[in-house]
């Protein structure tokens, strides 16, 4: 039987049991809450994964330069911290790009495939060739779709690039959350670019014109079928953002005048071939055989010789063939691969040079370790002609002329000759990298390269002063 001092007892221990509740439910209440608040600063509870629209496979393309290498590694935090805190889905060019495909297709599909391009600007990125690649490039695609895709975080201090200057930016030296604002510019409406940037678009419609030199590379596939064991090369109809690049060339002949070098690549000797030439197994086989071939042949002449007592050879030059008979297959596998490649080269010089005065493009073909390519080239030539029209017909002015001849139609002619002649004897040069800097800037060249009637103009100067 209980007491009265044991109900008391019992009924403080309930009290008490009350109590701690209590306070354990405002415990809990108050973790909660700071949680939340947390969770608000941090935007993780408030916010939702942003949805992939359709064509787009990554919410974030992280551009940065690989060096310093405190560089990449911020870099890399950045895609873990959006990655892990904010569920959003990084393209990360060191972690995300196929290996042994273009570098610049890689970036295009990327940025055109990302909702948002985060650029981490420093002076090493600054100074980056493929940044500089990454920044045109979205803001091209962010002019033409009128939404603003771009998202600068100035990791370090440095000289904004003119496109960027009129932009708000993260700043990250100055403690700003740069991983919560990166996350906020997914709920802002960033469709009215025009408003957004004037300066910027002013600026994207002064420098915004195409540039002489301008290269987009088309590489090559692989197709099914087979020719020796090794699979065929061939160029394929254009994917979409291909032919966004060739309609950012500036010439709107660029898609056909491809489509005919297409044509004429794919029916090429060379293009079927390809992967015996620059396949290491295939290739190897194919200088077996050809040794092998004119091993035989060797063995077979000598033979005859003997045969018709010619006394000519002594017996010990039956070993003749077993010393030379590698190095002429080799050399003879090689001869043909040149003379294939030569001629693929030189039906694209013929067909680009045709009509280039109308089309402005040129076309040359490239041979790669891994894969073929054509490299299309955007060129304008009526300025270059004209100027050098204009110091030919100085000249012929001045001095005597043919009665009746139309001078300033000749003179063009003229002009457009030394251009013919000069482009054919250096068409391959002109798409390579070996192009001084100009020093007259007379003509937007890709990378301030010398324009060609810059290396004529010497040239044409002095022929004049020759006639005259």
């Amino acid at each position: 039987m209980a007491t009265s001092s044991d109900r008391d007892t019992l009924i403080q221990l309930e009290e008490d049991e009350e109590e701690d509740f209590e306070l354990t439910q405002r415990r809990i209440e108050a973790e909660r809450a700071a949680r939340e608040e947390e969770a608000f600063k941090r935007n993780t509870l408030h916010l939702d994964i942003p949805k992939l629209p359709d064509g787009k496979t990554h919410h974030l393309f992280i551009s940065h330069s690989n060096d310093p290498p405190e560089e990449e590694a911020w870099a890399e935090e950045l895609v873990n911290t959006m990655e892990r805190d904010f569920g959003l889905k990084c393209l990360w060019p060191k972690r995300d790009f196929t290996p042994g495909h273009d570098v610049g297709s890689l970036i295009q599909t990327g940025i055109m495939s990302s909702m948002k391009v985060v650029f981490v600007l420093s002076p090493a990125s600054m100074e980056s060739r493929w940044c500089l690649y990454e920044r045109n490039f979205a803001f091209g695609i962010s002019v033409e779709s009128k939404e603003n895709l771009i998202i600068p975080v100035m990791l370090s201090q440095c000289d904004f690039p003119g496109i960027l200057k009129t932009m708000n930016y993260i700043d990250v030296p100055a403690g700003e959350d740069y991983a919560f604002k990166i996350r906020r510019c997914f709920d802002e409406d960033t469709r009215t670019f025009d408003y957004l940037v004037p300066e910027m678009m002013k600026h994207w419609e002064n420098d915004k014109g195409p540039k002489n030199g301008t290269v987009v590379r088309i590489l090559g596939e692989k197709n099914l079928k087979s020719i020796c064991g090794a699979p065929a090369w061939s160029f394929r109809d254009l994917e979409q953002h291909q032919r966004y690049q060739l309609r950012q060339l500036g010439s709107k002949f660029a898609e056909r005048v491809y489509y005919g070098a297409k044509d004429i690549a794919n029916s090429s000797v060379c293009m079927k071939y390809y992967s015996i030439i620059h396949s290491r197994c295939h290739c190897c086989g194919v200088c077996c055989c050809s040794s092998t071939f004119l091993f035989l042949l060797m063995m077979l002449l000598l033979f005859i010789i003997q045969a018709l007592e010619m006394r000519i050879v002594d017996d010990n030059y039956f070993l003749v063939p077993f010393y030379i008979m590698i190095p002429l297959g080799v050399g003879l596998v090689y001869a043909v691969h040149v003379m294939l490649e030569k001629r693929l080269r030189a039906r694209l010089q013929a067909y680009s040079m045709e009509h280039v005065f109308e089309t402005n493009i040129l076309i040359n073909y490239k041979s790669r370790t891994r894969q073929p390519n054509l490299d299309v080239m955007y060129y304008d030539l009526q300025p270059c002609m004209n100027y050098l029209s204009d110091i030919i017909y100085g000249p012929r002015e001045a001095g005597e002329t043919l009665p009746g001849r139309d001078r300033e139609g000749g003179t063009r002619k003229a002009g457009k000759r030394y251009i013919i002649s000069f482009m054919e004897r250096n068409y391959d040069f002109l798409f390579s990298d070996s192009f001084e800097t100009t020093v007259m800037d007379r003509h937007p060249t890709v990378y301030r390269r010398k324009c060609i009637c810059e290396m004529l103009e010497k040239q044409v100067r002095q022929r004049c002063e020759e006639q005259i």
